[in-house]
């Protein structure tokens, strides 16, 4: 008996398995992190290009700049992206494609929206990213709705 009791065969089993839980916990929250960042600054920069294309493209269609927003954004589920784009009237933004006619004598801003929910894999994270108002015309689906936008000036 004195030989069991002062055994420590088990103890190096059983502090294992009181650490594994927390280990894996924070390797999955760092993951989760990440893909929230990954997803974020491609939201960013696929905004980004597509201000660029309906600066450009003066006269494409609203499907064709979200068509090169959702190309921008590939690692994402392109059906769950929701892009807006539209351009300084004088007075407020309006929703695109401008009117044809004779280019302007001054820039024109140009903004494409872009607006995409997120949702995290670990309950710890999704804790900080609280529940926002959904996409327009998406789902409630997602612990976080990251949405980005970019305005460019064009002369028409």
């Amino acid at each position: 008996m004195r030989e069991l009791l002062g055994s420590s065969r088990g103890t190096t089993m059983v502090e294992f398995a009181l650490i594994v839980p927390v280990l894996l916990l924070l390797l999955f929250g760092i993951l989760d992190l990440g893909r929230a960042l990954n997803a974020y600054v491609t939201m960013s920069n696929a905004s980004r290009e597509g201000a660029r294309y309906a600066m450009l493209h003066p006269t494409a269609a609203p499907s064709a700049i979200a068509s090169e927003v959702a190309r921008r954004a590939v690692p994402l589920d392109s059906d769950k992206l929701k892009v807006t784009a539209t351009y300084w009237d004088g007075s407020a933004f309006q929703a695109w494609p401008p009117p044809p006619g004779s280019p302007s004598p001054r820039p024109v801003p140009v903004r494409v929206e872009a607006c995409y929910p997120w949702s995290a894999v670990t309950f710890l994270i999704g804790q900080y990213f609280p529940g926002s108002s959904p996409c327009p015309g998406g789902s409630t689906s997602g612990s976080a709705t990251f949405r980005t936008a970019s305005t460019m000036e064009a002369r028409w």
